[in-house]
């Protein structure tokens, strides 16, 4: 299979990892990385007006989430937010309670890394975590939640947290937070959920979904690199990430990033408009390339919800028999198309994906063949007709090469 012409279009279709920065966010960032540079702890004019603007992103930001300016804190993104809200319930619950029993975390074993690995830390604090089990579609059944509380009690450990993803960056699959926040909240327990792949693609209100806290990303919806937020419900507080200067009302020192700020803010206004509309159309965009993919292609299944209500509007994903993805991304690449086989910050793993591992797919010649095409906001019919023609193209040139079954 030959290269793509330099006169074919290249598809990027890995919005999930992140998103080009919009024009208006870039508009909105520039007078704060020239003439208006001051640092917002000053007090002289400079200082006050990048202080003014700084506070009016965070109002406007929080306002987007159904949440008071006072509740948010920016972050670097959702890395670093979700990491700080883990290790930062459990101090928050041994300063509190004062206990030397167990200290637990209930999460899902299909989070994202940043929560998988940021549990690992947590056995340095002497606490441990659950991962509660999803089904084929990547869901969590409320009863597991109800049943690993049951099973914290009865082993004598405090539950500290529980941390379960908003909508599934592999495979686009949407849990049911409000249910499972209610769960938590009947034991006392409070919520957090990582937002990172679900704001500015599909609604999200703290209060609708009944949480604690909240992560989120700005590159993921057109925003600056490097920025995001966590959003801790007014009352709900945690032991500081860094200490220094008292930036975020003492809880994450360090100088703002004011540019970055003003552009995340910019970018999620602008996602949320028309944000139903857009998720509509992008979908059946998306169900149309799923269709044809697997009606073009043997050997290869969706993975994920298949309920579109239940599911990221811009995510296909698919398993593919006896095709090694990291193979098929390359061949990808060379068409025109810019996918993945998962998560972008497990990328060098030559492991199959935990996600898919954990919704049953346990058979080499098939966990190796994973594939994420994430569509972009403006995707077009011409892009998905050139994506049907592409994607099974590459498939079947790269189970050719594998050589799985040889």
């Amino acid at each position: 299979m030959s290269d793509a012409s330099s006169q074919d279009p290249y598809i990027y279709a890995d919005n999930a990892a992140t998103t080009p920065l919009s024009p208006r966010a870039l508009e909105t960032m520039t007078p704060y990385l020239t003439e208006s540079f001051g640092n917002p702890g000053g007090i002289h004019r400079i200082a006050r007006d990048a202080a003014c603007a700084l506070e009016g992103a965070r109002a406007r930001t929080a306002e987007l989430l159904g949440a008071h300016a006072h509740e948010l804190y920016l972050t670097s993104g959702g890395t670093e937010s979700d990491n700080w809200i883990l290790q930062g319930a459990v101090r928050r619950h041994r300063d509190l309670n004062g206990t030397s029993r167990p200290v637990r975390v209930i999460t899902s074993a299909v989070e994202h890394h940043a929560v998988l690995h940021g549990c690992r830390m947590l056995r340095e604090m002497g606490a441990d975590a659950a991962m509660l089990p999803v089904d084929g579609s990547g869901r969590v059944d409320p009863a597991s939640l109800s049943d690993a509380l049951d099973d914290a009690e009865r082993a004598g450990a405090d539950v500290a947290l529980v941390s379960i993803i908003l909508a599934n960056n592999e495979v686009g699959t949407i849990e049911d937070i409000p249910v499972l926040a209610g769960i938590s909240h009947e034991r006392g327990i409070p919520f957090h959920t990582d937002a990172v792949q679900a704001v500015g693609h599909i609604p999200v209100d703290v209060d609708e979904l009944g949480v604690d806290a909240l992560s989120l990303s700005a590159h993921k919806f057109h925003g600056p690199r490097g920025t995001g937020a966590l959003y801790l419900r007014d009352g709900f507080s945690i032991p500081p990430m860094v200490e220094g200067g008292g930036q975020e009302r003492g809880l994450r020192s360090g100088t703002q990033d004011v540019a970055s700020a003003v552009g995340m803010a910019a970018a999620l206004e602008e996602a949320c408009e028309d944000l139903e509309g857009r998720a509509r159309r992008v979908g059946a965009l998306r169900d149309r390339l799923v269709s044809t993919v697997l009606e073009r292609t043997p050997g290869v299944r969706p993975t994920g919800e298949p309920d579109p209500h239940r599911r990221l509007p811009s995510i296909a994903s698919f398993i593919c028999h006896d095709v090694d993805g990291e193979l098929l991304v390359v061949l990808l690449d060379r068409a025109g198309v810019a996918a993945a086989t998962g998560s972008a910050c497990s990328t060098g793993s030559t492991e199959p994906s935990h996600v898919i591992t954990a919704m049953g797919w346990d058979d080499p010649s098939w966990n190796r063949g994973t594939l994420r095409l994430s569509l972009a906001d403006d995707v077009t019919d011409r892009d998905i007709d050139l994506l049907c023609e592409r994607v099974p193209r590459c498939i079947e040139r790269a189970r050719l090469l594998s050589g799985f079954s040889r």
